[in-house]
């Protein structure tokens, strides 16, 4: 039996393209910033969290396509550029109906869209993650995090500090804090 159709904008494939354009841009301005500025990974440094997207992507590419697992990926930020590229090409032409590639699409879209988060955090830019991309994630949270031993996959939960804003709500699920509301936004420069 083959899962349910779903409505495009919550389709996981349509979704992974979302959070894939969304860690493009993350990148731009990533490129921009010292590589050891911190982020909101207390244990990495921007650097290293750019590096953890190339892989992550690379993985999710693989995982998608059944193919075996490749070298470890280069460092920076045109080779993540690159990994995301070839994953958005690998998705155009992916079947839809399979569960392997509907969880694998529905997993790698939290990944990269947290992690844009996390890239747009350490680069200064407080641009927001795209509202239904936001939204559709949400939906699907009681899929991906309850009753899942978070250890080694993602923090705590936290409390949302606005409850009434989607995206505080995400971050909070996976166990990050948004700045506060106060703090100024700095306009995020296009690619």
């Amino acid at each position: 039996m083959s899962p349910p159709r779903l409505p495009h904008r919550l389709d996981p494939l349509n979704l992974l393209d979302q959070a894939s354009k969304a860690a493009w841009m993350s990148l731009h301005r990533a490129a921009l910033t010292d590589p050891q500025a911190p982020t909101p990974c207390t244990r990495w440094n921007l650097s290293t969290l750019v590096r953890h997207i190339t892989d992550s992507t690379a993985s999710t590419r693989e995982i998608l396509t059944g193919l075996p697992p490749g070298r470890p990926p280069e460092p920076g930020c045109a080779r993540a550029r690159h990994e995301l590229s070839r994953l958005r090409t690998a998705v155009a032409g992916l079947p839809r109906e399979t569960a392997r590639v509907r969880w694998g699409a529905l997993l790698g879209s939290y990944e990269l869209t947290l992690h844009a988060w996390d890239v747009n955090q350490s680069t200064g830019c407080r641009g927001s993650l795209p509202p239904t991309l936001v939204e559709a994630l949400l939906a699907f949270a009681p899929l991906v995090v309850d009753g899942v031993d978070r250890t080694g996959l993602f923090a705590a939960p936290l409390p949302p500090p606005r409850p009434d804003r989607p995206t505080d709500r995400l971050l909070a699920l996976f166990g990050r804090q948004p700045p506060p509301a106060d703090r100024p936004r700095q306009e995020c420069p296009s690619p």
